[in-house]
């Protein structure tokens, strides 16, 4: 019976190692993550977001996100924030969305996860927006969202699912957070499986590939 025991307990203690390494993994690359998604961001942006106004309006639009990216970029975190509040207001058709999308990445360098989460999610959910956009805010907002608690880790997994179901061009993102958010609830198989589809799918990214197979020896996989 003691010998029992000591097997459970030592698996019990490999089982934590393995998502302790995967959750350094995730702190290390889970940037990269959002890296991608904001390079989707801008090359959506380049072919929509000057196509639903006049030219005047468009540009006005664009150099006040510019500006409020520069702000940003100085450290006056505050004053981007304001500028950029100012043009969600003026719906100014998908550079209104990046706006949104910036506003809410500037609440997650400000700390608040969770807000960030929610704003991510609000644009998510408005079907007024263009799809790509709302699929890279759910991923956006999973991000933070798993980053704020790991106690969200199932709600990230239901909201990620429709991405990875429809062969959205975000699976990848989608699966790797969702592993992730399996390894943080314990499900290692679920995690795996996710893993494997990334490093078996010749489409993947090589990072996001690498990445799915360094997690996979992490958890012993």
């Amino acid at each position: 019976m003691a010998e029992r025991d000591d097997d459970g307990l030592i698996r019990e203690i490999d089982e934590e190692l393995r998502q302790e390494q995967a959750q350094k993994l995730w702190k290390t690359y889970g940037k990269y993550v959002i890296g991608v998604a904001v390079v989707v961001v801008f090359v959506v942006a380049g072919y929509q977001g000057w196509t639903a106004y006049d030219q005047s309006q468009k540009q006005e639009a664009t150099d006040s996100l510019i500006g409020a990216t520069s702000l940003a970029a100085s450290g006056d975190t505050t004053a981007a924030i304001d500028s950029l509040a100012i043009l969600e207001a003026k719906k100014v058709g998908e550079i209104t969305v990046l706006a949104s999308l910036r506003h809410a990445a500037l609440i997650a360098k400000e700390g608040d996860k969770q807000a960030s989460a929610t704003a991510y999610y609000a644009i998510a959910d408005d079907t007024s927006v263009s799809k790509p956009f709302r699929d890279l805010a759910s991923v956006l907002g999973t991000v933070q969202s798993l980053d704020q608690d790991s106690g969200n880790a199932q709600a990230v997994i239901d909201r990620l699912k429709p991405l990875i179901d429809t062969n959205s061009n975000l699976r990848h993102s989608a699966r790797e957070i969702s592993a992730v958010a399996a390894i943080e609830m314990g499900q290692i198989e679920q995690a795996s499986e996710h893993l494997q589809a990334i490093a078996l799918d010749a489409q993947a990214p090589s990072g996001v590939r690498s990445r799915a197979q360094e997690q996979l020896q992490a958890i012993g996989q």
